[in-house]
């Protein structure tokens, strides 16, 4: 109805003005300075513009039909480079397990920005340019890889592992402290000091982080255990290696009553001392631990001893022959004695009483070339004869 209404008004404008406009035309006048350059009516005029608006629409489609095929082609070029990326990336990929580094990290830094995962590429990518000793180049990867959204953890983790491969442990250690800022009580975190303390010499850190985070290490007790002995026996050596007195003063105050009761831990700290030349030190705990329990798997340390005065030690043994029940024991253990004395007669002695129970192949190969410099070259092909039948038994 409205629509009707307009075309009725339109026509009766029509009726009452195009007589007049038709009666006055008018004329449209376009000139520069003095010259004219254009004159025409003002229905032409209007014709004119008309015309010239439709032209203008047309050449608008046309623009944007050009403009719509660029796009198309960028499109199309666009994933034809995706999909050369993907397949480079997995040509990387393969290349990096086959061995082929140099290779791999042509491909894959080639192809990470356009790969499906490029974070995971970047990583691939340091792991290739490490093993091809760019270490500069690694992290510059690691830098990328990292500003994949969610990836920090990943990064940071992987930063770490190759870092520890490279042994640059101080670097690793600052690397693993800003992770565990930001992740703290992770598993993995926690782990990696495992790897770090030992590389940097940092038993006591071990051993403390042993302590006190056994839930998060993922370990089970068995290998906590192993781990905290080693821990224990690297710190001692540490210890003893800067002064006997320290390693003495942390075992009598720092190591706790149970562990000073562990006959590993007790082991541990004579092989410090036996080690690092503090044979002093060594003497006066394994006399301490022999009158306190008599314990056999300490004796071979006796023999290890290098100090200046053996008669202590010589004296306790020789008393514990009239009442020790391990006789055999404590004869070999005087004739290793007897033997860094320059006494060659007792030694002989000592290791003949020994053998008769306790059979040992380098007790009777140093029995025998006793005896042949002695002399006793017939008691030497006896006791020849019998450590080859305990070395065949």
């Amino acid at each position: 109805m409205i629509r009707m209404l307009i075309i009725a008004v339109v026509l009766l404008a029509g009726l009452i003005f195009a007589p007049e406009l038709s009666a006055n035309r008018g004329y449209l006048l376009i000139s520069f300075d003095r010259y004219t350059t254009y004159q025409t009516t003002i229905i032409n005029a209007g014709f004119i513009l008309l015309l010239l608006y439709f032209v203008l629409l047309a050449f608008e489609w046309l623009l944007r039909k050009l403009l719509s095929m660029s796009s198309l082609t960028r499109g199309w070029l666009g994933q034809r480079k995706n999909r050369s990326a993907q397949k480079n990336s997995l040509l990387g990929m393969l290349a990096l397990l086959e061995g082929n580094t140099k290779q791999a990290e042509k491909l894959l830094s080639k192809s990470a920005a356009r790969s499906e995962a490029p974070s995971l590429t970047y990583i691939a990518a340091a792991r290739a340019s490490q093993q091809n000793g760019n270490f500069k180049q690694r992290d510059n990867y690691l830098a990328l890889a990292n500003k994949g959204p969610g990836c920090k953890l990943a990064v940071g983790l992987v930063s770490v592992e190759l870092q520890l491969d490279a042994k640059q442990y101080e670097v690793a250690f600052e690397t693993l402290k800003e992770l565990d800022l930001n992740f703290p009580k992770n598993k993995k975190i926690q782990k990696s000091y495992l790897a770090i303390y030992p590389g940097l010499n940092e038993w006591d850190k071990l051993i403390c982080l042993i302590n006190t985070q056994r839930k998060f290490l993922g370990l089970s007790e068995q290998e906590l255990s192993e781990l905290e002995l080693h821990a224990y026996q690297q710190l001692f050596q540490k210890l003893a290696f800067e002064s006997g007195e320290l390693l003495s003063d942390y075992w009598n105050k720092s190591v706790s009553r149970l562990m000073k009761k562990e006959l590993p831990y007790q082991e541990a700290l004579l092989s410090a001392y036996i080690k690092n030349s503090r044979g002093k030190l060594a003497k006066e705990f394994l006399l301490e631990k022999l009158q306190r329990d008599f314990s056999l798997p300490l004796l071979p340390y006796l023999q290890k001893l290098e100090i200046t005065d053996y008669y202590p030690i010589i004296a306790f043994l020789e008393k514990q022959l009239k009442k020790s029940k391990y006789t055999d024991y404590v004869h070999q253990a005087l004739a290793y004695l007897k033997l860094k004395e320059n006494h060659q007669e007792s030694a002989v002695i000592h290791l003949i009483e020994s053998v008769k129970t306790l059979p040992n192949v380098s007790d009777y190969q140093l029995l025998t070339s006793l005896l042949e410099e002695q002399g006793r070259i017939d008691d030497a092909n006896l006791y020849y004869r019998q450590g080859l039948a305990a070395a065949v038994s």
